[in-house]
Order: C-alpha cells, then structure tokens, then sequence
C-alpha cells in the first residue's frame, strides 16, 4: 500500500503537481497530519528546480512560495491593523472556480490508478482551502494571538483572482452550466467520460499563478440590552426626518447609541425597543427595555466597569437615563418583541374637561373594558386603516389641580392597557374612530388629553444588574 502511494505521488509531480497537493490527494480528510503538509512544502522549496518552472497543476501556486508567504503575511497585517479583538478567527477563501474543477480532474485520474494498484484505495481528499488553513494557523497565531476557530464570531475572507480563468471554464460550460454555488455537486453528478472528454484527463500546467486579491474580515453581531426611561416632551425614539429633511436634532436612540459607538468601533447601530412612546410622551418608571445591534464590531469586550462607563456617559444628556445595561444573546431578543404585542403597559393620563368635573368615579368601576380602536387619523398616513379590538385592564382616576384656572377640570387617569392601545385616542374618542372612550363613559364631549406618561412596561426584560 505504501510503494502505491508514493508511485501515485511521483506520478502527480511528474504531471506538475507542488508536493502539498501531491500529498492532499492522497490523504482522507479524517487523517491529515500539518506536519505532513509543512514537511511536503519545505521539501518543495528546498529541492533544486524541478523541470517545470510553472505553478501547481492543482492549486495554481497557492501553497507555493513566495505566493504562500505573502498571502499568510498580509492575512497577518490585516488582523493586526483592523483593530478586531476577538481572541479567534475562522478563515472563508474564495478560490478561483478553476482550482475545484482542477481537483475534481486530479481525483478522477487517482480513482483510475486505484482500481489498477488498490481497490481500497481512499478516493477522498482534502481540499486546498482546508489544507492551508492547516498550514498557516501556526504562523498566524504566533504574531497575532488569535487561534483559528470554525466557530469563531470573526470570519476572514481571503479573495482570489486567476486570470485564465474563464478559457478554464468555457469548454465544461459547453455541456453544463457550471455556478459557483455547489460547484462540487455539479461535478460529482456530471458523467466522468463527459468530463474527460472536455477537459482532459489531467488540468494542463497553468501559465498564470493564482493572485491574491483582497483580505476582509465580519464580526458577528454583539446585542446590548438595558431599560431607559425619557424625561424630555420633545424628543423622538428614532430619528425624525420627513421628506429627507430632519426635523429635530436629537433622538433616544442617537443619545443611547453614541457612546456605545465609540467603544465597540462599530460603523452601524440597530436600534429596537418593546415598542415606543410618542414624542410628547414621557418613558418613567422602570423604564423601557430595548436592545442595539451591533453590526461588525471590532471592540466586543464590554466588562461590567466598562458598561457602567458607558451608562454614566448616556446619562449626561437631562433627556434620557440608562440603567441595566448588558450584552445578550440574539435569542434573547424574542423576548423583547414579544413585549410589543403581549405585555400590558400602564400610563397615567392627565385630562381635563370644560367646567365642572364629572363623576370620574365611573372610571374607577368600568374596567375590564374591552374597546374597538379603528387607525387613528394621526397616523393614517402611514398604516392601514383598521379595527383593533383592546382591553383596558384597570383605571384608576382622581381629580388634580395644575395651578392655572382657565374654566377647566383637571383629572389624572392610570391606566393598565393591553400593548398596542392608543391611549389618547381613548380618552377623547377620536372622532369616533375609538369607542368607547372617556368622553362615552363619562357622557362629556369635552374631555381631552393634556399629558401622558408610561408608568411601566410589564416586561422582566432584561435580567436587573446588580449596582
């Protein structure tokens, strides 16, 4: 079995093979040995010149030097310059469509002198991207510290070009489309006969060495939760722009997301929330839970000081406090939205009505109550007009003075309600888009809204940090 494989071996030299490849193609993917690998390229360099001068007939000069060098060198200034901490990596390489179709040729003339030598012969090999991941992990690691992972949240995508690649291609397009994506497949499927006849029995020596095109890296999302509460009557959850025109400077979300920013050395922020709360409308209480995505972080380390730096930076701005602040997991986040639709909200709603107060002790005895809520007419324009049937849990009303006496009554109302209620649609009916309302149940066209704030957001979410 030994002087087989070394007579195949030999063969694939003579054909223009680098010894790596000579090697991988004999070898099970379940018993590669780096060493083997390192030992098989140090040889290639070494030797004396062979006869042919041209690159690999299987990797097109990938694991030859100087190629192979300066590829694992610029994957290594790379790591060390775009500022990425994770402690891992995983290594993605987009060869060039020609070096599969290349392998697939080299492992259908191994399967012929299988049957001739052995007939227990492993026809399995392993590919070229997997061997020099094998081989540059050690050199890799050395400069940078970081260890390869398949299960590392940071990808590293390595990008070829090969110039002769599409006169490569064209003769197997002839008889079947050939695509990038389960190339492999494809060939495995498509008749063996078929293929030689097109293709050859073996790739021809290139005269082009595969060229390094570009070396870019993904960091997986980190999710940062917390509860803020907002102070400010004249501030929007997210930036408010019209027409591409902005119409307030600031927003929660900016406010929140700015410091974090900063830290993680992230270009893009998602910010969600357990729904949101009007521009005139206060958040207190608990505060409202929300999450940030962020996408393609380099800083992904937040320790518990390091997040509490953050919240005291946030908690300058008088229109915003953060508390809770945490990293959680992307499942976690279901949590969080299912708080839009299922929790129940409370509010406290200052009205008023014209001339004397009613007997707001009807309030008091009505709820449960179930309403029907059509689209309200403010936001018309940007939802589809239709019923919401809502059930307002509790209210508890008593009357109030705010120091002007302008012929009014003031009353504040709080309100437990099903998530998704339009509360001041409630109190004034809206046209009577909202029914019933404040204005039916106490039998007075005149009650209306002055203020509303959110009490609270009855969602454990996320878990309370220890201060």
């Amino acid at each position: 079995m030994e002087q087989n494989v070394e007579e195949i071996q030999q063969n694939l030299l003579k054909f223009g093979c680098c010894r790596v490849c000579a090697v991988r193609h004999l070898t099970k993917p379940s018993t590669i040995n780096v060493n083997t690998l390192i030992a098989a390229s140090e040889q290639d360099h070494d030797e004396p010149k062979r006869l042919k001068q041209n690159p690999c007939i299987a990797c097109l000069g990938l694991f030859q030097n100087p190629q192979k060098d300066d590829i694992i060198n610029k994957i290594i200034s790379y790591l060390k310059t775009s500022k990425y901490d994770s402690d891992t990596y995983n290594l993605a390489f987009n060869l060039p469509m020609c070096t599969i179709i290349r392998g697939h040729s080299i492992a259908l003339y191994v399967s012929k002198l299988r049957i001739t030598f052995n007939p227990t012969f492993p026809t399995a090999f392993v590919c070229a991207k997997d061997a020099w991941k094998l081989m540059a992990e050690d050199a890799i690691v050395k400069v940078t510290g970081k260890r390869f992972d398949v299960h590392s949240p940071l990808l590293v995508t390595v990008d070829f070009d090969y110039k002769d690649i599409k006169g490569e291609c064209d003769c197997l397009n002839a008889i079947i489309k050939l695509s990038n994506k389960n190339l492999q497949n494809i060939l495995s499927q498509m008749d063996n006969n078929d293929f030689v006849s097109q293709y050859g029995e073996m790739p021809s020596v290139p005269e082009s060495t595969i060229e390094f095109k570009s070396v870019n890296a993904r960091h997986e999302s980190v999710y940062i939760a917390g509860r803020y509460k907002k102070w400010s009557r004249t501030l929007s959850q997210s930036p408010w722009i019209v027409d591409q025109e902005r119409r307030l400077e600031n927003s929660v979300a900016e406010i929140i997301s700015r410091p974090i920013k900063k830290r993680a050395l992230v270009n893009e922020l998602r910010f969600s929330s357990s729904g949101r709360e009007d521009i005139d409308v206060r958040m207190l209480g608990r505060g409202r839970p929300f999450a940030i995505e962020l996408v393609n972080p380099k800083q992904t380390k937040f320790s518990y000081e390091v997040l509490r730096e953050i919240e005291n930076e946030i908690n300058t701005d008088p229109q915003v406090t953060v508390k809770h602040l945490q990293i959680v997991d992307k499942d976690q986040l279901k949590e969080l939205k299912a708080g839009e639709v299922f929790k129940i909200k409370v509010y406290k709603a200052l009205c008023y009505v014209k001339g004397e107060l009613p007997d707001i002790e009807k309030l008091n005895n009505c709820a449960p109550l179930e309403i029907l809520q059509y689209t309200p007419i403010r936001v018309l324009h940007r939802r589809a007009n239709m019923v919401r049937p809502r059930t307002i849990h509790s209210m508890k009303a008593e009357a109030t003075k705010v120091g002007v006496d302008n012929g009014c009554s003031f009353f504040n109302v709080i309100l437990s309600t099903q998530a998704g209620t339009y509360v001041k649609e409630f109190v004034h009916g809206d046209f009577g888009r909202t029914n019933p309302c404040l204005r039916t149940v106490l039998e007075n066209d005149t009650v209306d809204i002055l203020a509303l704030d959110v009490l609270d957001i009855e969602i454990d979410w996320p878990t309370p940090v220890k201060y």
